[in-house]
C-alpha cells in the first residue's frame, strides 16, 4: 500500500506542478485590459481636418494592433482552458489520494480491532493503530481543503467568471498555488509515513496471530489473510 500511495501522491504533485507551469504565461486580464485601451484610443480619434490623413494612419495602426491582440487573446484562451482542465484533474487526484488514505486507515483499524478481540492479543497494538488513524485524518482533510482553496483563488482570478477585479487576484492565486502545492506535498509525506508505520503494526498483529494459532495447535494462516489494503 505504501508504494501505491507514494506513486499516486507523486502523480498528483506532478499534475499540480504541470498546472502551475501551464498557468504562468496566462494573463487574460492583461490581454483584456490592453484590448480595452486600444478600443478607447480608436474611439478617441476623429477624421476632422487638418490631420485627417495622419489620423487615418493611426487608426489603421491601432486596428492592426487590435487584430493582433485578439489573435493573442484567442491563443491564450486555449492555454487557459488547458490550464483549467489539468488543474481540475490535479484537484480530483489530490482528493482521491487523501480519500484513499482515509479509507485505508478506517479499514485497517476495524480489521485490527476484530483480530485483537478475536485472538485476545495485546491491546496496545490496537491503540497504536488508532493513534495513527487520528494523526492521519487531519492531514488528509488539510490536503483536500488546500486544493479547494487553490481552485477558489484560481476562479477569483479568471475574467471568464464575470467577477469584478479579477486582475487583483492573479498574484494571490499564484502565491497560494505555490504554497498550497508545498503543503499538499507535506500532507502526502505525513500520510505515507503513517501508512508505513501502520503496515508495520499489521505485520506485528499477524505475527502474534501465528504464534497464538501455533500454540493452540491450529493451522497457521498466511499473510494473505491480512487486510487487502495492507
Amino acid at each position: 500500500m505504501s508504494r501505491i500511495f507514494a506513486a499516486l501522491a507523486l502523480f498528483a504533485i506532478i499534475l499540480l506542478a504541470a498546472t502551475m507551469l501551464l498557468g504562468l504565461p496566462v494573463d487574460l486580464n492583461d490581454k483584456i485590459s490592453h484590448l480595452r485601451d486600444l478600443n478607447a484610443q480608436m474611439g478617441g480619434l476623429t477624421d476632422t481636418a487638418p490631420n485627417a490623413e495622419s489620423r487615418a494612419e493611426e487608426k489603421e495602426r491601432i486596428r492592426e494592433e487590435i487584430e493582433q491582440g485578439r489573435r493573442g487573446f484567442a491563443a491564450e484562451q486555449i492555454l487557459s482552458s488547458v490550464h483549467k482542465l489539468v488543474g481540475i484533474a490535479a484537484a480530483l487526484i489530490v482528493v482521491l489520494v487523501c480519500s484513499i488514505a482515509v479509507t485505508y486507515f478506517v479499514g485497517t483499524s476495524r480489521w485490527c480491532r476484530e483480530v485483537v478481540e478475536a485472538y485476545e492479543l495485546n491491546g496496545s497494538l490496537l491503540l497504536r493503530i488508532q493513534k495513527l488513524k487520528r494523526r492521519a485524518f487531519p492531514w488528509a482533510v488539510l490536503g483536500m481543503c488546500t486544493v479547494v482553496v487553490i481552485s477558489a483563488f484560481g476562479a477569483a482570478s479568471d475574467p471568464g467568471t464575470g467577477l469584478p477585479n479579477t486582475a487583483d487576484w492573479v498574484m494571490p492565486h499564484l502565491g497560494v498555488a505555490f504554497l498550497g502545492t508545498g503543503l499538499i506535498g507535506y500532507c502526502f509525506y505525513i500520510l505515507w509515513d503513517a501508512i508505513v508505520q501502520n503496515h508495520a503494526i499489521i505485520e506485528s498483529v499477524m505475527h502474534e496471530v501465528r504464534d497464538v494459532r501455533a500454540a493452540k495447535g491450529l493451522e497457521t494462516e498466511s499473510d494473505t489473510h491480512a487486510p487487502l489494503l495492507s
